[in-house]
């Protein structure tokens, strides 16, 4: 299946290749555009002729390559593995196939065309072995661009559009020049227009002629490019297809070697053909720059989604940040708690008297009445005591005071009914009683401590 496949395509190819080389041809010979007969204007003609051929050449190579590629069943062109290294030979030797089917095919241009040019010319003593020369040479761009042209579908949709426009600006022309009653051998020069009474640059460049190859070429370069640049094609070889068929123009004009004198149009054609080409890139890079179908809402969707996923990210860290602070102050309220339990749980001495461990606590306020009592500050008036012993026998005598104390409170309490608040420091003794008898009412220093009184 897949050899039979293969010799279909071949066939196919060649067939194709040579009946668009024919045709072309016959057509070229009944518009008059191609002659090689010599007449007044041979030199204009015979360049004319030979850039036409050399175009014819390559075209028709390509246009073989093409339908033979586009005719071709899906087992002979695409590989069960596309990106093994198999498919990938399978793929490049299935082009080089085809492109040379369609070079074979496109060689019938050789023969009708040495036939006719065999009258000799002043200038040429063998025409005929330069007209199929420049047919051959044809034929070898034609399977350079073949190849470019199946690899490449934006490559083969230029070429198709610019032989179009070739033959559509070739066909009005003679038309024109038939309804003026004019020569067509020099009506129609390939890919441009001969407009009369022009501005010529130089004497070489005709300007409307320039400016028409050079918009017609933008136009069609970013036309042929658009449909494979949003089908999603490769932006490279969408970018270099503008240029394809501008450059077969061009090779056919570089050939062809114009070296007529000033203000022929065919020498402005010569030196404008390279601007024609960058004319093409230009509109096929700028188509190739706004990229596939809905490229940019997917870019925009794209960065949307990513301008998301950020905040999204950034969200969940905040909050794996806030519930870690969360859990630390939980902690800590725990750790907390668990140690006012520890401390509401421990044991209490009610009724143990404080223990005084330094200095510092009888410095504190609890102890201000004992320092108030045991200071040399506060003092009973008339007596000073200003040492230790001093203070320590006013505590003895204190003590041997203290009955008294009571046999006066209790008569006093019973004389008035209310009790008296006996003083708490002796007071002076009065202006009528005198210190002896002072001294024989108060007991004896150091007397009776400790034993029992007589019994009366």
């Amino acid at each position: 299946m897949a050899a039979r496949s293969w010799a279909t395509s071949i066939s196919t190819a060649i067939g194709v290749a040579a009946g668009a080389g024919a045709a072309q041809l016959g057509l070229g010979y009944g518009l008059g555009i191609i002659s090689w007969q010599p007449t007044g204007d041979s030199a204009t003609v015979w360049v004319s002729s030979i850039a036409w051929v050399t175009w014819l050449a390559a075209s028709s190579t390509v246009i073989g390559a093409i339908c033979a590629d586009r005719l071709a069943g899906a087992g002979a062109m695409v590989p069960a593995d596309p990106e093994s290294v198999g498919g990938k030979a399978h793929t490049i030797a299935w082009r080089m196939v085809i492109a040379l089917a369609a070079a074979v095919g496109s060689l019938i241009i050789v023969p009708l065309v040495a036939i006719p040019s065999r009258v000799p010319r002043p200038d040429n003593a063998a025409p005929y072995f330069t007209a199929g020369g420049y047919a051959v040479a044809g034929l070898i761009v034609g399977l350079l661009m073949a190849i470019g042209a199946l690899s490449v579908r934006a490559v083969a949709a230029n070429v198709i559009a610019s032989s179009a426009w070739v033959w559509t600006l070739a066909v009005v022309a003679v038309a024109d020049v038939v309804r003026a009653d004019g020569n067509t051998a020099t009506a129609a020069q390939l890919g441009t227009w001969q407009f009369t009474d022009a501005t010529w640059i130089n004497g070489m460049v005709n300007l409307p002629s320039a400016l028409l190859m050079i918009v017609a070429a933008l136009l069609i370069g970013a036309l042929a490019a658009w449909p494979a640049s949003r089908r999603g094609d490769n932006r490279v070889g969408v970018a270099f297809a503008g240029g394809a068929g501008p450059l077969l123009v061009a090779i056919a004009y570089s050939l062809s070697k114009p070296v007529l004198g000033e203000h022929d149009p065919h020498l402005s054609a010569f030196f404008i053909t390279p601007y024609v080409v960058l004319a093409g890139l230009a509109g096929s890079v700028i188509v190739s720059s706004i990229g596939p179908r809905g490229s940019r809402a997917q870019s925009r969707a794209a960065r949307r989604a990513a301008a998301e996923d950020r905040d999204a990210r950034s969200a969940a860290e905040y909050n794996d940040w806030h519930a870690a602070l969360a859990e630390v102050d939980a902690a800590e309220n725990r750790r907390r708690d668990s140690e006012e339990e520890a401390t509401a749980k421990e044991p209490v001495a009610v009724g143990a008297a404080p223990v005084l461990d330094s200095a510092t606590d009888l410095e504190s306020d609890a102890y201000a009445p004992s320092r108030a009592y045991g200071g040399g500050s506060v003092e009973p008036a008339g007596r000073t005591y200003s040492s230790d012993a001093s203070k320590r026998a006013y505590a003895e005598e204190t003590v041997g005071e203290q009955p008294a104390l009571a046999a006066s409170t209790s008569s006093s309490t019973t004389s008035t009914g209310r009790a008296s608040v006996a003083p708490l420091w002796p007071e002076e003794p009065g202006a009528g009683e005198s210190s002896t008898e002072d001294e024989k009412k108060k007991p004896a220093r150091g007397r009776g401590r400790g034993r029992a009184k007589p019994s009366e």
